[in-house]
């Protein structure tokens, strides 16, 4: 009883200890798992993320990981424990006989070779399910940053059917585990079984030749019996093993992969860089198109302090150009020198520390503004902000928006407007000071105001600087030392701008086409501007006056001009881990009849499963009543003990058999029943999320309540949550299982000693008071854990997507630490809820040797008081072990479904969901195409985004904006003033807080969503392609449309002599956001065939040809033009010139309608849109001269 005692507390410690060391090392192994995969990952190489996509390696690092602490955790202190037990229980074997010991062992070899067999076989396919959880998470996530592309051209279903299209492997994956788990599983349990009869056979034989007596006979039974069950548990826990292996195969190879641009490589100079850069016959082309060459021998040179300008056609290779000097690829042949050495001599970070750059497609990260500017600089002050905020024209915007400098940009930024990102990325690219400026379209996005003021800050930035400049807007690179002209990789003309007008050659034509003629423009723009000052008494200026004057008169005249807020897509509150108000649920609230409706599908499986689990629980008690009934024919001598011990041997060969059914249909049937449940739970997740509101995207609004939003957060979310519920049923099923193991064997006790079960009984509440424990504690692990996968997905997500971004800045290791913090922030209290749930481990193991304790105890003496007889009392105490065993097992099982439980609540809060503006919803008003003419008015509009319902984005006041069908209403303004706000009310993306959108007089609400939407066409300012063939991207506007109708649409967007420029043509995958290897224009020619191709009744272009240089916007104006003719359009646009024949204009300051009529009315009044011709485009101005 003492050495029991004794035993009660070691075991208490030893398992409390065991139980949470494992618990807390896998968690922080895990931990720096995940921390080394992202920093290995955020150190590669641009071409290896152009073959792999962010969704992909988030998936990667949650799931694998997810898998790989499996089989770290608990099951690795389980399995080293059951291996010391088999070595121990052998040694005590083999002692006692090794004859006996040796015939039993005979099963060992057996029992490995399938344990290796299934090994191999879970490795491999699950290898190939995290391989294809990889690629849906890169279709989620794009799904999700791209949610308005999807709900403006209805294709939720077709996003639905092509993330259903990868998931299906997933499940049929899953299926071959089950099956391979189950039968192998079920033949080591049914040879183990089996195996007993060799003790019974041959031990009976070995008793009557009188080599071994009962005792001896008894301890090799018990030992290899015990020692085999050791193993074959081992066995059982390998299938974790082989799943974390096959999961960590993927996560090493990327840890281990050396990147091929090493950041730490290269020289550091002493002195600073002066900036002389030359191209000598640099070629190239990228990776991914090894046959396409897009550069073909180009050398340049431009002195420290020199202006350089590439212009050509949109693809022609100018951005390549900034991307080899930025080494995000290396050149085929060729030099890059840059002070008269070699570019790749040069240590990478310090020579990108050296360079600012402004890209074409502005990126900021879901951080402040302050932050975004100085995310580079992180030891510039304030003060220092907001002076490189006002060089770029940025300041005074920022000032009004709701937090000043404070206010969160929203994930990419899009918290505001296209105009307001670019110019916080030019200071960001400023606030460094850098030697080389590179400016890639860095104003194509502003307005005409911003453009002209920015323009001339950026002027001024590169006075002292070397400054490479890409722009589509020839006005703007005039004044340039050297302007280089590449058509197809080749430079075909350079020299400054007289120079090349006079050749009348490939610039000349360029200019010719954009209507520029620079001299005049300056001249009319000044004479108009000197009209104006005469008339307020500032005429008497000398020239070099009025320029300041002028300027300064701009910069005050815009400080009125800036907008509160913009359009977001993602939520910009920013709450901290201690502010997440997560919902959690235990079983309690657990809504079990809607679980068991979505299994009656998979009634088979299941029914397979719970039948498995009778057979598996009643195997115990029937294993504990044939032992302790079999130990009678030891002691038997002569015929009858070897009858009897081959009698008992064929039971355990029956035994055997059983086992090996009941395995298979309990582990094969329960997993295989998970994945059809798990699979139909995430198509159902996935399709209630695609079909939310654009708003569900904004505030992640579930359940009423708001938490931290974004497209990291929502695919995590469904990534892992679906992911906890795979196992409830085999969880359920071991629950199950263990309730028949306690009913059989406290039968079988109550028909051995009723009286013995009975004092036994008190023990049994004890026994479930350590998986209460356990319960509890993984409640709030759960909580904690969820807390890890979104927020450190959130981050993942967005420095992956923002890579090119990341690399320019030198940004890796600030998000290596941002990602750190995000993954190590809860680990504290993960730690402090193991020990507590170790807790209820220890009690659980030490409990059942108090039962032994009491089981002895009262044995004993009911033995002495001949109340029972030995044999029966151990059969008693036989079931009430191997009871008290599964009591003890069930501690963790019920921390799974604990875990499981809360999971599944929250994926149906997300399926039960009912989005506010529902394209399913079959309601609502639908006309016939000939009925339906397209008239449109804006009435009394006031609207603010659910994210930020404390700032009024729109408040028209009593205003309306007619806009009769078939003609043209143009939106100007500055940036941000809420004109491409107002455009998503039209097809729903947000409905109106006050006032309606009315289309040939009923309200937008009155109208069937999804007819609605089909009417209109839609191209954005920052073009939304997907990561599939350039083919299925035009179908998005029409599904249904025809090769014919595709290259039609192509060659009026300009963009079918590139297509098939391209070795697979149209079936080129367009790539990844963030690595695309389609330049900027072409990306937006793309957008535009898409609309053109879908022929609706509304067109709504914003900013439709902001990327396109002169050639291809002058053929692409025309087609949107002639697209024009016949339907109501809303443009919005910067470039005054191409809106001046606009039926109306609509000019907007701080959500509010400040003038409208058309360009000759306007013009007249010499308001704010007059204002703004002054400072824009040239030819308008020159219109409106003569007009004058």
């Amino acid at each position: 009883m003492l050495y029991l005692g004794l035993l009660a507390i070691f075991s208490f410690v030893v398992s409390f200890l065991m139980d949470a060391l494992f618990t807390i090392s896998a968690m922080r192994q895990v931990t720096r798992i995940r921390s080394y995969t992202f920093e290995s990952i955020i150190k590669q190489e641009i071409p290896w993320h152009e073959k792999t996509s962010p969704g992909e390696l988030a998936s990667h690092i949650i799931n694998d990981t997810i898998l790989i602490e499996n089989g770290m955790s608990l099951k690795l202190g389980t399995v080293i424990q059951n291996v010391a037990s088999f070595i121990a229980c052998f040694i005590i074997a083999f002692k006692a006989g090794w004859k006996l010991s040796l015939c039993m062992s005979i099963i060992i070899p057996v029992i490995l070779i399938f344990v290796i067999i299934m090994t191999k076989i879970l490795k491999k396919y699950t290898k190939k399910t995290q391989d294809e959880f990889g690629k849906l998470g890169n279709i989620v996530q794009e799904a999700f940053s791209q949610i308005r592309t999807i709900v403006s051209f209805g294709t939720e279903q077709k996003e639905i059917d092509r993330y259903v299209d990868k998931l299906l492997p997933t499940r049929k994956y899953g299926i071959i585990k089950g099956h391979t788990t189950g039968v192998i599983l079920g033949l080591v349990y049914g040879i183990l079984y089996a195996s007993y009869s060799i003790a019974f056979i041959y031990g009976t034989r070995l008793i009557q030749d009188n080599e071994m007596i009962y005792g001896d006979v008894l301890m090799v039974f018990m030992g290899i019996m015990m020692g085999t069950m050791m193993l074959s548990s081992v066995g059982a826990d390998l299938s974790v093993f082989s799943e974390a292996t096959g999961a960590a195969t993927t996560i090493f190879d990327i840890i281990k992969r050396e990147p091929q641009i090493k950041l730490e490589d290269g020289i550091i100079p002493e002195k600073s860089m002066e900036g002389h850069i030359e191209f000598q016959d640099v070629h190239f082309n990228y990776p991914s198109r090894p046959d396409i060459e897009v550069l073909k021998g180009i050398s340049f040179k431009c002195l420290p302090g020199q202006t350089v300008a590439i212009v050509g056609a949109s693809g022609s290779g100018k951005s390549t150009l900034i991307q080899l000097l930025e080494r995000f690829y290396d050149k085929n042949s060729g030099r890059i020198l840059i002070d008269g050495k070699d570019i790749e001599e040069y240590n990478v970070k310090w020579l990108r520390s050296q360079i600012g750059l402004v890209s074409q497609e502005p990126t900021l990260f879901d951080t402040s503004v302050s932050k975004n500017i100085s995310i580079n600089c992180p030891n510039a002050t304030q003060e220092q902000i907001e002076e490189t905020a006002k060089l770029a024209n940025a300041h005074d915007f920022i000032l009004k928006l709701s937090n000043g400098y404070e206010t969160n940009t929203g994930e990419r930024g899009l918290q505001i407007s296209g105009g307001q990102k670019q110019r916080i990325c030019i200071a960001r690219a400023l606030i460094n000071n850098p030697k080389i400026l590179l400016l890639d379209e860095a104003t194509s996005a502003l307005d005409n105001r911003s453009e002209k003021l920015v323009q001339v800050a950026l002027d001024s930035a590169a006075s002292g600087r070397t400054t490479i400049v890409i722009a589509h807007r020839l006005s703007t690179i005039k004044n340039a030392d050297l302007i280089v002209v590449i058509e197809n990789g080749v430079i075909i003309e350079s020299g400054v701008h007289e120079e090349l007008m006079k050749l009348g050659k490939h610039y000349y034509n360029l200019v010719n086409k954009q209507e520029i003629n620079a001299k005049e423009k300056e001249k009319d723009s000044e004479e108009e501007e000197e009209e104006e000052r005469e008339k307020e008494g500032e005429g008497g200026d000398n020239e070099e006056e009025v320029k300041k004057k002028d300027t300064i008169q701009k910069i005050n005249f815009y400080e009125t001009d800036i907008p509160k807020c913009r359009e977001t897509t993602i939520s910009s509150r920013i709450i901290s881990n201690n502010e997440i108000s997560i919902q959690t649920y235990n079983i309690k609230n657990m809504q079990w009849k809607r679980y068991f409706n979505y299994n009656k599908p998979y009634w088979l499986p299941n029914l397979l499963g719970f039948a498995g689990a009778l057979f598996n629980g009643g195997m115990t008690p029937a294993f504990a009543f044939i032992f302790s009934s079999a130990l009678n024919a030891f002691t038997f001598q002569g015929d009858e003990l070897i009858d009897r011990g081959f009698f008992w041997g064929l039971m355990f060969i029956i035994l055997g058999v059983c086992n090996f059914f009941a395995f298979y249909c309990n582990i094969g049937g329960f997993i295989i029943a998970g994945e059809h449940t798990t699979y139909d739970l995430r198509k159902r997740m996935y399709n209630s999320m695609i079909r939310q509101e654009v708003g569900f995207f904004d505030t992640n609004d579930i359940g009423g309540s708001f938490t931290n939003a974004g497209t990291g957060t929502l695919t995590a979310k469904l990534s892992t949550e679906v992911g906890l519920v795979h196992d409830l049923n085999k969880n359920l099923g071991q629950i199950f299982q263990q309730i028949v193991t306690i009913i059989g064997g406290f039968g079988i006790a109550f028909y051995s000693g009723w009286k013995l079960t009975l004092i036994l009984l008190i023990t049994v509440p004890f026994l479930f008071l350590g998986s209460a424990l356990k319960l509890k504690a993984s409640q709030t692990r759960n909580q904690e854990n969820r807390i890890i996968f979104e927020n450190s997905s959130k981050v993942a997500i967005e420095a992956i997507v923002n890579i090119k971004t990341i690399y320019a800045l030198n940004l890796s290791e600030y998000f290596i630490n941002l990602y750190n913090e995000k993954l190590n922030e809860p680990l504290k209290r993960l730690e402090r809820k193991a020990y507590i749930s170790s807790i209820g481990t220890g009690y659980s193991n030490a409990i059942a040797f108090f039962a032994y304790i009491l089981g002895y105890w009262v044995g004993s003496w009911f033995i002495e008081s001949e109340e029972i007889t030995f044999d029966k009392m151990f059969m008693v105490l036989m079931a009430v072990i191997l009871t008290a065993m599964a009591v003890g097992q069930s501690s963790s099982v019920v921390s799974e479904i604990q875990k499981a439980v809360d999971s599944f609540m929250h994926v149906i809060e997300i399926i039960d969901r009912t989005p506010k503006i529902d394209a399913r919803d079959q309601r609502g008003l639908k006309k016939e195409p000939e009925n339906f003419n397209g008239d449109i008015e804006f009435s009394e509009i006031r609207f603010h985004y659910p994210s930020r319902p404390e700032v009024t984005v729109i408040r028209m006041g009593n205003k309306k904006i007619t806009i009769p069908a078939g003609k043209m209403c143009a939106f100007v303004g500055v940036s941000g003033s809420g004109k491409s706000t107002i455009i998503g009310l039209l097809p729903r993306w947000y409905d109106a807080n006050h006032g309606s959108v009315n289309v040939d007089g009923n309200k937008n609400i009155d109208y069937n969503v999804k007819w609605l939407r089909e009417q209109i066409g839609i191209v954005n300012q920052e073009p939304c392609l997907f990561n599939i063939s350039i083919k299925e991207n035009i179908k998005y506007g029409k599904q249904n449309a025809t090769d014919e109708e595709i290259y039609e649409a192509a060659k009026k967007a300009n963009i079918h002599d590139f297509i098939m420029s391209l070795p697979e043509k149209y079936d080129t995958l367009v790539g990844g956001m963030g690595t695309s290897q389609m330049s900027g224009g072409q990306k937006q020619r793309i957008a535009i065939a898409r609309a053109m191709i879908r022929n609706p009744k509304i067109l709504l272009l914003d900013e439709a040809t902001s990327a396109l240089d002169a050639e291809s916007e002058l053929v692409v104006q025309k087609a949107l033009e002639d697209a024009s003719e016949g339907r109501t359009t809303i443009t919005i646009a910067h470039r005054l010139s191409t809106i001046k024949d606009a039926d109306q204009i609509c000019v907007f300051r701080d959500g509010r309608i400040i003038e409208m009529g058309n360009h000759q009315e306007l013009m007249a009044k010499k308001g704010e849109y007059y204002n703004m011709v002054v400072v824009g485009d040239g030819n308008v101005s020159e219109e409106s001269s003569s007009n004058q």
